[in-house]
């Protein structure tokens, strides 16, 4: 059971993730992932920051994606990471943003075997095997085997997370889609070869305090484009105003996309009751044990860890 911390620090600097990741390891976080966003300072240096600024924690992108980086660099980027923080490094995977394919116009629609594809790259190159086997062209610094984190939203690329991740995040995933999510992720496990699971990590949104509903609200807009069609039509989000919002997004307009997602959208996706016990109860029957929070901000974090850690306990 791992309890972590996703960054939410709009374009941090250095200094901000260094010390973001000091408030995680203070307050007993196993993990931290840092956003990969090309608008943003490059996510690897704040990576290395980050190590310098712990030692124990865990540490990594999250989450990169198969698209804007080869997986090439992508290997050697964790491989050199972990010239500075050895077996603390963990790799957050997922499809990328509306950012992907609206302003970089890249399709995500091969999401999942793309995605499939950068993780077993990285585990053949983490077991010895070169990056190419078609050339045998090697990597020429050593990469040790580290925890894969996967995330996704579409049914088909969280049956690739339940095949393929160590972990799965189950990711601001709205109130009433929790129970077909998990078993869609399940039918991805089904498909492993070789047996074994991944760790199901709840990262539910919820607001501890007033002053968190604004952060809240930023991450629940871009949970809200990515639910599935049948949510969106349920809450009265029109595939015009689905555009109308990632246009917003893609010119940074956060306050203009999150004016347009629907109250009913808002409701579903930001749990109603933070109380771990009653939270713990339904996540325990759906198999759920690990636990994630977004880390908006040093100040806050602490609270929203000893939170987190009250849900892993109760979950187990």
């Amino acid at each position: 059971m791992s309890v972590g911390v996703i960054g939410h620090l709009p374009n941090p600097t250095a200094a901000e993730a260094a010390g973001l990741a000091r408030a995680a390891e203070a307050h007993r976080a196993d993990w931290l992932g840092l956003a990969d966003a090309f608008w943003w300072r490059d996510v690897w240096l704040l990576l290395a920051e980050a190590a310098r600024a712990t030692t124990t924690l865990g540490l990594g992108p999250g989450m990169t994606n198969p698209y804007l980086r080869h997986p090439f660099h992508t290997v050697s980027a964790l491989a050199t990471l972990q010239e500075l923080a050895g077996d603390r490094v963990i790799v957050g995977i997922a499809a990328g943003g509306s950012e992907v394919s609206g302003a970089a116009a890249t399709s995500r629609r091969d999401a999942p075997a793309r995605v499939a594809d950068l993780v077993a790259t990285i585990r053949r190159v983490a077991a010895g095997g070169p990056l190419d086997p078609v050339s045998g062209k090697p990597l020429e610094l050593d990469l040790a085997p580290l925890p894969v984190i996967v995330v996704g939203r579409g049914d088909a690329m969280l049956r690739t997370a339940g095949e393929v991740a160590d972990r799965v995040l189950v990711w601001s995933v709205p109130d009433s889609d929790l129970e077909r999510t998990v078993a869609v992720i399940e039918q991805g496990v089904a498909r492993r070869r070789g047996g074994g699971r991944p760790e199901l990590v709840w990262a539910p949104l919820v607001v501890l305090d007033p002053d968190d509903r604004a952060h809240v609200g930023r991450v629940a807009v871009y949970a809200a484009l990515n639910g599935a069609a049948h949510l969106r039509r349920s809450w009265g989000l029109s595939p015009a105003a689905v555009a109308t919002i990632r246009a917003a997004l893609v010119r940074g307009d956060v306050d203009e996309a999150m004016a347009r997602v629907p109250d009913a959208a808002l409701a579903d996706l930001v749990h109603p009751d933070p109380d771990p016990a009653a939270m713990a109860r339904r996540g325990r029957a759906l198999g759920l044990t690990g636990v994630a929070v977004p880390g908006f901000d040093a100040t806050s974090l602490p609270a929203r860890l000893a939170w987190a850690h009250a849900l892993a306990a109760a979950l187990a």
